[in-house]
């Protein structure tokens, strides 16, 4: 008879120990399903507020770029400039033509400093072509267009500025 207890004592208690076991990995798996849950929750809040501050900035950004763009009380007036120097004598052609932009400084439309001439490139007369002033030109309108400012103005177009440039040396030439 006390073997039988024996065996029935240990039996029920390995059978309690196996319920135990079973109940501890259950609520092992339900912790690491709620922190699992709770990391993901943790993880959309946190994208939501990196959302809100991304909107935010972006949306600070274009308040400012739009207060930037708006009317100013001053300009830059851009316009392409030429000058022939020198003389066409009978032995030797001595010219040479400047070539490059004007621009000023204007608040609330008057003019303010004296205009700066910014030259781009110069050409002698016996070489100038149509090439050269083709690529005179191009270089200019790509510096002109390369300034970064909303309040810039262009007076004229750079290419019918080049034409005008090829008429005149055609002119002279003849």
């Amino acid at each position: 008879m006390t073997n039988e207890i024996i065996i029935a004592i240990t039996s029920t208690s390995f059978v309690w120990a196996i319920i135990l076991l079973i109940l501890l990995t259950n609520i092992k798996k339900k912790n690491i399903e709620i922190l699992k849950n709770q990391e993901i929750d943790f993880e959309k809040e946190k994208n939501q507020i990196l959302d809100r501050l991304r909107t935010e900035k972006h949306s600070e950004f274009n308040k400012g770029y739009e207060l930037g763009t708006g009317e100013s009380d001053f300009i830059v007036q851009v316009e392409p400039y030429k000058n022939t120097i020198g003389k066409k004598g009978y032995f030797q052609n001595s010219q040479v033509m400047e070539i490059g932009y004007i621009y000023r400084l204007f608040v609330k439309g008057i003019p303010s400093l004296d205009p700066h001439i910014q030259i781009v490139e110069k050409i002698k007369i016996s070489d100038l072509n149509e090439q050269n002033v083709n690529s005179a030109i191009e270089k200019l309108d790509i510096l002109i267009s390369k300034i970064p400012s909303p309040h810039l103005r262009l007076v004229g177009n750079v290419k019918d500025f080049g034409t005008k440039i090829l008429k005149s040396i055609k002119t002279k030439r003849k």
